[in-house]
């Protein structure tokens, strides 16, 4: 009985100590993204219905909500449209459903604002999904277009469909996904389920180890090496090269056929068609190009690779076809030489300024094409929603930083009224700015490095943390040690939550007290 209660007291101090810093992890951003897309058979994946979440990066935080249908839309009573409404179904990825803007700054819904606001009954169906590609955005109308009857139809193309055209599966899980032939055809039917994401995706924990303990063997078929690189990169870059590898041809061949079956699709379904490019941060930023080049292209030189030839890409086949096409690199080109910011610096999305530009854009050319019937016009003039809008209020963290402020200065000078009660808000606060400066800083510039590398940096500062934790114990890691022992031994398993953690705050609290220059770094862990 004894061996076993042992052992539970081991088992129990093991789960606690995992268990605190997996939650540690996750209040820092570092745990598993949530579980926004769902398996289907007809195309691959699609975002499950009545979500529900917020979601941030290093430069965004935003609220994702999915009507009954799975769209990024408002609730419908049904798919088809209400009698004298125009509608429009925006098919796109990432840019298109919102992955970095909430609703309000996303381009297709200040788009649809802006004309309903000018009087015109009109509304986008927005279909926009995370990771599709231009075959899975055509498969999407394929299986649903009918059901939302649609007047017109814009599809909203970016430089890494092309590659993904060609492959029918995505990324290191193989996710499979349709695809066309050259000549519209869809090649595969049914798709299979690959089943959940792996352990190590489920947790912060796994994260931390998925760089040691997945399989990398199955991601490396999406990674090259073309000339002129120091390493390899993403086979979704190979449409920018200034010579196409051979595998690319394909990827070209099968685009062109999705959007083959596209073109046939809108004509049945008696609905216009135009398809729109969206330009990446380095064709409107020559600066941030070079940097791209560094971090994704494997150091390219200028002369073996463009921005533009995506775009192009698209363009050309759209003319091929006889699809309208909207190129809006000249109108975003001229904005960002103003000064002002289109793109994120650190992800590749268009931020809120962006978007509303873009808008912009696609109001003034698509009236300009004479993109709506005689019977859609505009009955009043309404100015154009600004290009630039200044984020209202006051950030969370500075609510907390003031209460902290106030509620530690007022301790501190109960607590010791012999020390100056004027220098004691200055000593709070500056500590208080080292502690956000760490946490918010920190967080930022793991941000700015490739995944790779953030999680390599992230593991190596953890260490060194708890080493140089373990180095000012000093002696005392012996009598921590003692202590474990003793409990453990004599299989007091119900008293190890209260001994661990009474244990560990007291050890961090032992460090921050012996050292200024860590405190900060511990008290960001509390």
């Amino acid at each position: 009985m004894r061996a076993i209660n042992v052992l539970l007291a081991i088992l129990i101090s093991v789960l606690i100590g995992l268990g605190v810093f997996e939650a540690g992890l996750r209040l820092i951003g570092k745990g598993p993204a949530p579980l926004v897309l769902e398996f289907d058979q007809q195309l691959g994946w699609k975002k499950r219905a009545e979500l529900d979440l917020k979601r941030s990066g290093p430069e965004y935080s935003v609220r994702l909500v999915t009507n009954q249908y799975g769209l990024a839309d408002d609730p419908m009573s049904s798919p088809g449209k209400a009698a004298g409404t125009y509608r429009v179904i925006a098919l796109g990825d990432s840019f298109t459903q919102g992955f970095t803007v909430d609703r309000k700054d996303l381009f297709v819904d200040v788009l649809e604002r802006w004309w309903q606001n000018e009087g015109r009954k009109v509304e986008i169906v927005n279909a926009g999904c995370e990771a599709y590609s231009t075959d899975q955005e055509v498969a999407w109308l394929l299986e649903h277009g009918a059901h939302f009857q649609p007047d017109a139809v814009a599809i909203f193309a970016y430089e890494n469909d092309i590659f993904w055209c060609g492959s029918s599966t995505y990324e290191a899980r193989d996710t499979q996904k349709p695809v066309f032939r050259a000549d519209g055809t869809q090649e595969n039917g049914t798709l299979a389920d690959v089943g959940p994401r792996a352990w190590y995706d489920n947790s912060g924990i796994g994260l931390l180890l998925k760089p040691f303990v997945a399989d990398r063997t199955a991601a490396q078929k999406y990674y090259f090496t073309p000339d002129g690189a120091t390493r390899p990169i993403s086979k979704e870059f190979a449409p920018l090269l200034a010579t196409p590898p051979d595998f690319l041809a394909d990827s070209v061949a099968r685009t062109k056929g999705a959007l083959i079956a596209l073109k046939k699709k809108c004509d049945e379904l008696g609905a216009k068609l135009v398809l729109v490019t969206i330009p990446s941060h380095a064709a409107i930023d020559a600066a941030y190009a070079e940097k791209f080049a560094q971090m994704r292209l494997g150091g390219l030189g200028n002369g073996a690779w463009s921005a533009d030839k995506p775009v192009d890409t698209f363009l050309g086949i759209a003319k091929e076809l006889g699809i309208p096409a909207l190129d809006p690199r000249a109108y975003l080109r001229q904005v960002a030489s103003g000064g002002q910011k289109l793109y994120y610096d650190i992800d590749w999305h268009l931020n809120p300024d962006g978007n509303r530009v873009f808008a912009h854009f696609l109001h003034d050319e698509l009236d300009r094409q004479g993109f709506f019937p005689a019977t859609v016009v505009a009955t009043t003039t309404v100015p154009a929603p600004p290009d630039h809008v200044e984020e209202g209020g006051i950030p969370t963290w500075a609510y907390l930083f003031a209460g902290l402020w106030v509620f530690l200065s007022i301790l501190f000078i109960t607590t010791y009224p012999d020390e100056n009660k004027a220098l004691a808000p200055l000593k709070i606060g500056a500590f208080l700015a080292a502690i956000f400066t760490i946490a918010i800083g920190g967080s930022k510039l793991l941000g700015m490095l490739p995944p790779q590398y953030s999680r390599i940096f992230f593991i190596l500062f953890v260490l060194v943390v708890i080493g140089f934790i373990v180095y000012k114990l000093g002696r005392r890691v012996g009598t921590v040690a003692e202590l474990m022992k003793s409990f453990t031994l004599r299989g007091h398993w119900y008293l190890m939550p209260l001994i661990v953690v009474l244990l560990s705050i007291g050890s961090l609290l032992v460090v921050a007290a012996s050292s200024p220059f860590v405190a900060p770094f511990i008290y960001t862990l509390f």
